[in-house]
C-alpha cells in the first residue's frame, strides 16, 4: 500500500502540466488564434474540433510563438502558465503581466488567481409597433489554479445579476445564453446566477474533467451538431485524450428535461463519445455517437467511455424503447492554405429497407447535415475570415417519440441552434482589428415548417388517420417541427418542410474590444423578421455591455 501510494504521490508531482482549460465565457481569443493557425496551417485541421482546449496545449503554443495573438494570450494567462513566477505569499491587488490581479499566488506546488468583474448592459429592444429598454447588471468572481505542480486544477466562476429593467423573455431574445439560464429565462425571477465549476486532472495526453463549463465539439465556426458552445451548460464527465493523430472525447452529463406540462423529467442524461484521426495535416474524420436516457439512476452500459450506444440502446427491451440513440461523422479538409471546408451528418434513425419510401413506413429515416466553407484573409495587415454554410434537420430529428428523451436540455438543443423540419443558410463575417478587438457579422436565412396549433396553441389533435372511424385521439398537428414533441411521427408521411411554414431573415452586428487592459465593451445590433408560421413578426435591439475586471 505504501509502494502504491508513493507511486500515485511520484505520478502526479512530477508532470509540469497545468490543469485548466481556457475561460470561454470570458475570452475568445484562444479560440480565435486556434482556428485561424487551423486554417493556416500551422496545426492540424482537426485542432479546433473541441473546445475549451486545455492550458497544456495552449501553454506549448504562446509561449513558442511571437504571433500578436498568442502575446495577448500569454499576458491573460500567464499567473497560472508554466512560465509564471512564483511568490512568497499571496499577493492582492496588483498590476501583473498588464492587468489588474484581485490575487495571485505561485509556489511552484500550488497556484491560485482571483479575479473579479462586474457587468453593466443596457439596451433596446422593440417587438413588432412596442419598444422598450431593458438594464442588467451582474457582479463575478472567478478562482482558477492548481495542486500538486500542475496536475491537478480547479476553476470556479460565480456570478449574481440583477435585472434592472426589461421583461425576461424579450431580453432573452437579445442573448440566448440568458433565456438558458434557469431563474431568468424560465422562472423570469429579477435576480439570476449563473457558475461555472469544475476539477480536472491533466496529463499531456489525457484530461478528466468533473464539473460544468460551456462545451463546443465540431469544427464548424457558426455552430456545431454534437455540442454547441451556446447550449446551456450541463454538469457531468469529460474525458479527452488527444494523442498523436487521434483522439478521443467521452461526455456524460445530467441534463434538465421537461415534459409538455413543464414538469420535470427525473434523471435525464446525455452522453457522447468521439473519435477523431487527422491522417494528414489538411484532414480530419471523425465519428461520434450519442445516447439520451431517463427515469433511471446512471446507467453503467451508457458510462462505459468504450461502449457502442446503439449497441447498448438495443442491449434490453426497455433500453431500446425508451432511450435515443444517435451516431454522426464528421469531415474537415483544408484544400489550400487559409481555407476549409467541412461537413457533418447526423443520423437519427435508419432503416435501409425503407430509405425511399415516401409513406409513413420511411419515417424511420431521420437525418441532419451541415456543409460550409470558410476562408480566411488578410486585410490591412489584420486577418479576417468568411464562413458560408449550409444546415438542414429533417422533421422529428433529434427529437424522440417518448418526449422525455429529446437531446436537449432545459428545453433548448444540446448541438445546433435549430428546430427540426428546419434548414438554414448562413453567412458569417470576421474581422479583427486587434487579437481582442474585432466586428462580427452574421445573416442567416431560415425555413421551418412549424407544428400545426389549434386557437388555444397547443398541436392540433384530431382521429389517427391509419384507422378512419376509430376515434382515437393523436397530435395530428405534429409535422416534426418541435424538438421536444416527437410522438406521433408515425402517422403520415414525414415530409419536409409539411406544416406551417415560416420563412426567417437576420441580422447580427458584433464589435467587441478591450479598450484598455480589463476594461471590455461590447455592442450589439440585431434584427429578424418572420413571415408565415405561427408568430409572423419582426424583432429588433440594441445592446452596450461594459465589463470591469474579466
Amino acid at each position: 500500500m505504501r509502494l502504491l501510494l508513493l507511486a500515485l504521490c511520484v505520478v502526479l508531482t512530477s508532470t509540469s502540466v497545468l490543469a485548466q482549460n481556457v475561460d470561454v465565457f470570458a475570452e475568445r481569443v484562444s479560440m480565435d488564434m486556434n482556428l485561424l493557425q487551423a486554417m493556416r496551417g500551422e496545426v492540424t485541421i482537426g485542432r479546433a474540433a473541441v473546445w475549451p482546449t486545455s492550458m497544456p496545449a495552449l501553454d506549448g503554443i504562446v509561449n513558442n510563438s511571437s504571433d500578436a495573438f498568442a502575446l495577448w494570450v500569454r499576458g491573460y494567462y500567464h499567473p497560472v502558465m508554466s512560465t509564471a513566477d512564483t511568490t512568497a505569499t499571496l499577493k492582492f491587488a496588483e498590476n501583473s503581466d498588464g492587468r489588474f490581479r484581485l490575487g495571485r499566488f505561485n509556489d511552484g506546488m500550488a497556484r491560485l488567481q482571483i479575479d473579479a468583474s462586474l457587468m453593466a448592459r443596457g439596451g433596446t429592444y422593440a417587438l413588432d409597433d412596442s419598444s422598450d429598454v431593458y438594464a442588467l447588471l451582474r457582479p463575478s468572481m472567478r478562482f482558477s489554479g492548481s495542486l500538486f505542480a500542475g496536475s491537478f486544477g480547479y476553476f470556479l466562476d460565480l456570478s449574481n445579476g440583477v435585472r434592472l429593467a426589461g421583461t425576461p423573455s424579450l431580453i432573452a431574445r437579445t442573448d440566448p445564453t440568458l433565456g438558458r439560464t434557469l431563474k431568468f429565462g424560465i422562472d423570469e425571477q429579477k435576480f439570476f446566477d449563473r457558475y461555472v465549476g469544475y476539477v480536472q486532472y491533466q496529463h499531456p495526453n489525457f484530461r478528466l474533467r468533473f464539473g460544468r463549463e460551456p462545451l463546443q465539439v465540431g469544427i464548424s465556426p457558426i455552430d456545431n451538431f454534437l455540442h454547441s458552445i451556446n447550449a446551456p451548460m450541463m454538469d457531468g464527465l469529460l474525458i479527452d485524450v488527444p494523442y498523436g493523430p487521434v483522439r478521443f472525447t467521452s461526455t456524460h452529463s445530467l441534463a434538465e428535461g421537461t415534459d409538455t406540462s413543464g414538469a420535470a423529467v427525473p434523471s435525464k442524461y446525455i452522453a457522447t463519445h468521439r473519435v477523431s484521426v487527422d491522417p494528414t495535416s489538411w484532414l480530419s474524420l471523425a465519428l461520434s455517437d450519442m445516447i439520451v436516457y431517463y427515469g433511471r439512476g446512471l446507467d453503467f452500459s451508457y458510462l462505459n467511455p468504450l461502449a457502442f450506444f446503439v449497441s447498448a440502446g438495443l442491449g434490453t427491451q426497455d433500453r431500446s424503447v425508451t432511450d435515443n440513440s444517435m451516431i454522426g461523422v464528421d469531415i474537415a479538409v483544408r484544400p489550400i492554405k487559409n481555407t476549409m471546408v467541412y461537413g457533418s451528418f447526423i443520423i437519427d434513425d435508419l432503416s435501409f429497407s425503407t430509405l425511399s419510401d415516401t409513406s409513413q413506413l420511411g419515417n424511420n429515416n431521420k437525418f441532419a447535415y451541415q456543409l460550409g466553407a470558410s476562408g480566411v484573409f488578410e486585410i490591412a495587415d489584420q486577418p479576417s475570415m468568411v464562413t458560408l454554410e449550409f444546415a438542414r434537420i429533417d422533421p422529428f430529428t433529434f427529437s424522440h417519440r417518448g418526449m422525455y428523451a429529446s437531446y436537449t436540455t432545459l428545453g433548448a438543443p444540446v448541438g445546433y441552434d435549430m428546430q427540426p423540419n428546419s434548414d438554414r443558410m448562413a453567412l458569417q463575417l470576421r474581422y479583427w482589428f486587434t487579437p481582442r478587438t474585432y466586428i462580427r457579422v452574421d445573416v442567416d436565412y431560415t425555413r421551418h415548417g412549424e407544428n400545426l396549433l389549434d386557437s388555444t396553441g397547443q398541436i392540433t389533435i384530431g382521429e389517427d388517420p391509419r384507422f378512419p372511424g376509430s376515434g382515437v385521439p393523436t397530435p395530428v398537428g405534429n409535422v416534426g417541427g418541435d424538438i421536444l414533441r416527437g410522438d406521433g411521427d408515425f402517422l403520415v408521411g414525414n415530409r419536409f418542410l409539411r406544416g406551417n411554414v415560416s420563412f426567417m431573415r437576420r441580422l447580427n452586428l458584433w464589435f467587441s474590444s478591450e479598450l484598455w487592459p480589463n476594461i471590455i465593451a461590447d455592442v450589439r445590433v440585431g434584427y429578424s423578421n418572420r413571415n408565415g408560421g405561427n408568430i409572423p413578426g419582426s424583432f429588433l435591439f440594441t445592446s452596450l455591455e461594459v465589463r470591469v475586471g474579466y
